[in-house]
């Protein structure tokens, strides 16, 4: 069966490495391979056998797997229409760094080594090979020096999680057991019950606050001013409290304000401190994908769950004027990919949204569907993106950021983790004042593979 060489040459042009290639010698190379159709399971190239052809995937799923090291092998991509697979080997001669296999009955070409090594005799395709090989072995090794850092960054922070999330729980049970023996031992008080809502605008609660310090000054002189300020912040009214106060001998009645206020001051602290810890077990969990990303196989992961992360993560670089809007579709929930990569995209995304947005604007993060895809988008209200920026923002070490703040590197490993490794599109632009983000995902299997 013969395939337009069109489809093959498509497939090749989408190659870092052949891109720049002549078309007559592009055509050349996609005429001078062979089309196969195999059935499901059939193995097309065998890891750590001789690197003698490359394969473009016709029709049909094929998967890349890694010997597991004694388990079940590792799942490193699904591939489909349009991808070429093992020309890297096939350049530098080295033996196969991976298993591929049909997924399902597949139609491939293959282009054996000769066809290859026919094309390098033509000087303009040997230079263009040459300089595409030099940009994408200088992007690997920009890529690898991250990965570096991050894998020594996650082996150093793995210690540091445990350390802090067990002292993080026992403060979040220490409060909870402390509150329940506060509330066996404090008996009520004349005035346990009076607390309420405070008043939401502050005009209002100042009005309460004066007319607190009004009863204070008739029912229990001495007080101050201080106290009726805790008593609105307590929402305590007016007229409760001074019908309780009447209700009570004069002697008593400063001191029972003093003893309500206490409680109301150490069941806010004990609130205060359950508060901090269950945002430390929540950044920890966050933190805890980055930190333990040994295994990167393809696995379920949940988007959703990702994304609050991330955004508990830096939830410190927010400043007060900048609102976070989620949007989040019940069915673009769950996708197969690496959930440590997939989150460090979401930790870069959003950094340069927060840095982009300012002292105040919005941030939306949202997720629709899109038949067998997912889209992720993270927008921001910040100065539309320039298109002399636009137009390197995927390069590596290009940062607008200053000097020791950014690296020139997040989109960069954000594009290799979603086109790379998810089989993903990663895109950024602006329009009708709105800088967008936008990823999009294939859903993969519905199960683990």
């Amino acid at each position: 069966m013969t395939t337009p060489a069109g489809d093959v040459a498509a497939a090749l042009r989408s190659s870092t490495i052949f891109a720049q290639l002549p078309e007559a010698d592009l055509a050349e190379l996609a005429a001078g391979g062979r089309t196969l159709e195999v059935p499901a399971g059939t193995v097309l190239m065998a890891e750590g056998a001789p690197s003698d052809a490359m394969i473009v995937v016709l029709e049909g799923q094929v998967e890349v797997t890694r010997d597991g090291g004694g388990g079940p092998p590792v799942l490193l991509n699904l591939c489909t229409r349009g991808d070429l697979l093992g020309e890297l080997g096939v350049l530098q001669r080295v033996p196969r760094s991976a298993t591929v296999r049909a997924r399902t009955a597949a139609r491939v070409q293959r282009i054996d080594v000769d066809a290859l090594d026919r094309l390098l005799a033509h000087p303009h395709s040997a230079r263009a090979l040459l300089q595409a090989t030099a940009r994408r072995l200088a992007r690997e090794e920009a890529l690898l020096r991250q990965r570096e850092r991050m894998a020594a960054l996650g082996a150093l922070s793995a210690g540091l999680l445990h350390e802090i999330n067990n002292p993080a729980a026992a403060v979040r049970r220490s409060a909870g057991r402390l509150r329940a023996l506060l509330a066996e031992d404090a008996a009520p008080g004349p005035l346990h019950g009076l607390a309420g809502p405070p008043p939401a605008d502050a005009l209002d609660r100042a009005d309460a606050a004066t007319a607190l310090a009004g009863v204070l000054a008739r029912a229990a002189p001495g007080l101050g001013r201080a106290a009726a300020q805790q008593l609105a912040a307590a929402g305590v009214a007016a007229p409760a409290l001074e019908a309780a106060l009447q209700a009570l001998p004069a002697e008593r009645r400063a001191t029972e304000v003093r003893r309500f206020l206490r409680l109301r001051e150490a069941d806010d602290l004990l609130e205060e401190l359950a508060t901090g810890a269950e945002h430390l077990s929540r950044i920890v969990t966050g933190f805890r994908p980055l930190a333990y990303s040994a295994d990167q196989g393809l696995t379920e992961v949940d988007l959703h769950a990702g994304l609050d992360q991330a955004l508990v993560l830096l939830r410190h670089k927010l400043p007060p004027g900048v609102q976070v809007v989620r949007e989040f579709a019940p069915d673009a929930r769950v996708v197969r990919g690496r959930p440590a990569d997939l989150a460090l995209v979401w930790i870069n995304l959003l950094d340069n949204a927060v840095a982009a947005v300012g002292k105040e604007g919005t941030i939306t993060v949202r997720t629709s569907s899109a038949g067998d895809r997912v889209v992720v988008d993270v927008e921001n209200t910040g100065p539309p993106v320039p298109p002399e920026v636009a137009d390197r923002v995927f390069d590596a070490f290009f940062t607008t950021k200053g000097v020791g703040i950014g690296t020139g590197l997040g989109l960069t490993t954000s594009l290799a983790v979603v086109a790379q490794q998810h089989h993903g599109e990663l895109t950024l632009g602006s329009a009708d004042g709105v800088t967008r983000a936008r990823v999009v995902l294939p859903r993969g299997d519905d199960g683990p593979a």
